[in-house]
Formats: structure tokens, C-alpha cells, sequence
């Protein structure tokens, strides 16, 4: 008799424990389709650590990359200076930290995009244009189906990119703006030449996309409370950090121009 009521007994705890994997398997169901979109945002990328990507690891193992998930990476792709050329002993170290980061996606398809920061132009430096287009152009080399390097050719853009039916993307290179050294201007074939066109185009773009939800995506805040927003301790002032205190005093111009 014991030995019926135990045979029971483990009927009975398989039948609740197949039940509770439905409803889970169910709720997850569920709330899977009441995802309209999914953005997974990732910044300052630009580093491996003991040859891996923790935060990249972390997506892959963590969440759902199907065809509503969107990646995208704000910039600051390569510490310290961008992408060298060929002929540098940093060159295939730069280039294994980019493969690290755009290979989150492969084999599925969610979609993937990529915008430069202030690292991936030099840093700032004299030669950041032709960093920024060495980057690009790696990017595409490596012509993946669901990724994008925006904007291109050392643009600002904007970029209006639709996700679904009610979210628009706005993707701009903010670095393009604060960058003191050569950068497409007004001979360039871009399609915004100056930061006026730049600032009319992304008012445009909202506008016409007033009834979704707009999301700006670019590396540099619009408002900051630290030292982009020249927002420094005492020690900081005291140690006098030109570099720094000169690429904050551009971001608080950046921010006070778009009004944010």
C-alpha cells in the first residue's frame, strides 16, 4: 500500500511540476508578444577584457535577440584613439574588439547598429576623420546582413530609422559637431553641412514622427550633472585638466545649441 501511495505521490509532483513549467512557458509566451520593440543600448564598448566582452556575453546569454530586438552601441567603439591602420602593432587587438562587439547578433535577427564617440575620432585628435571612416569601412568589410555603421563617411546625419510602426530612431554623430580638426563641411557631399541643417533636419524628422515614440540616440549626453556638463569636484579644478576641461566646455555648447 505505501508503495501505491508513494507511486502516487510522484505522479502527482510530476503532474504539478509539468504544470508549472506550461504556465511559466505560457506567461513567457505571453509576455513576449506584448514586446512592441525591444532596444538593447550599450556604450562605451571599446575595450576586452582578458580577451572577452563581458557586456556582449551577457546580452548573448541573457536576452532574447529576434526580429523585435534592436543593439545599439552609442559609441567610444575603440579605446583609445579608434581604429589605427593596418600597419600598426595595435591594429588586429582594435579590430578583435569590434569583432567581439558586433558579433552579438549573429545567427539571428535582431538588428544591429553602430555610432562613433569622441574615441572612435582619434579622441578628438588631428587625424579623427580618417579614424572615423577606417572604422566605417571595417564594418562594412565585414558585410553582415543585420548590422550598420551610422552615420556613414564621417557625416552627422541624422538617421531615421523605423522600428515597427510606432517607434522611430534618430541616430546622429554628436562628435561630428564638438570635433575641432578636419570633418565633412559644406564641400562635402553629406546631406547636413553645417549644425544648422543638422538641428532643422532632426526637428523635421520628429515632427513627422510626432505621434510615436522618438527616441535621439547619439555618444554625448544632452545634459549632464559631471564633467561634460562642466560639473567638476574640487580636486578636478585644482589638477586643471585642459583636455577635459575643453572637450566639456564643447559638449555644454552642444547642449545649450539643441536646447535640451
Amino acid at each position: 500500500m505505501k508503495k501505491y501511495i508513494v507511486l502516487i505521490g510522484g505522479i502527482l509532483l510530476l503532474n504539478l511540476s509539468l504544470r508549472a513549467q506550461q504556465d511559466t512557458l505560457a506567461k513567457k509566451i505571453v509576455h513576449e508578444d506584448s514586446i512592441l520593440q525591444r532596444i538593447i543600448l550599450i556604450g562605451d564598448a571599446g575595450q576586452l577584457i582578458k580577451g572577452k566582452h563581458p557586456v556582449v556575453d551577457a546580452v548573448r546569454a541573457t536576452m532574447t535577440l529576434d526580429s523585435k530586438t534592436t543593439v545599439l552601441y552609442l559609441g567610444d567603439n575603440l579605446y583609445k584613439v579608434g581604429l589605427p591602420d593596418e600597419q600598426s602593432q595595435l591594429y588586429k587587438e582594435s579590430r578583435a574588439v569590434l569583432d567581439s562587439q558586433l558579433s552579438v547578433a549573429d545567427g539571428t535577427p535582431a538588428k544591429v547598429y553602430m555610432i562613433p564617440g569622441n574615441h572612435d575620432w582619434q579622441n578628438g585628435g588631428r587625424s579623427g576623420y580618417d579614424a572615423i571612416l577606417r572604422q566605417q569601412l571595417y564594418v562594412d568589410f565585414l558585410r553582415k546582413p543585420n548590422v550598420k555603421y551610422f552615420p556613414e563617411d564621417g557625416c552627422p546625419g541624422p538617421i531615421e530609422i523605423s522600428l515597427g510602426s510606432e517607434i522611430t530612431l534618430i541616430l546622429f554623430d554628436s562628435q561630428w559637431w564638438l570635433h575641432p580638426h578636419l570633418k565633412p563641411g559644406i564641400e562635402s557631399d553629406c546631406a547636413c553641412k553645417t549644425q544648422e541643417e543638422l538641428v532643422t533636419q532632426i526637428e523635421d524628422i520628429a515632427t513627422r514622427n510626432s505621434k510615436k515614440l522618438v527616441i535621439l540616440a547619439c555618444h554625448h549626453p544632452f545634459k549632464s550633472n559631471g564633467t561634460h556638463g562642466n560639473a567638476y569636484r574640487l580636486k578636478q579644478h585644482r589638477r586643471n585638466d585642459r583636455g577635459n576641461i575643453r572637450r566639456s566646455e564643447g559638449d555644454t555648447e552642444y547642449r545649450l545649441r539643441f536646447r535640451a
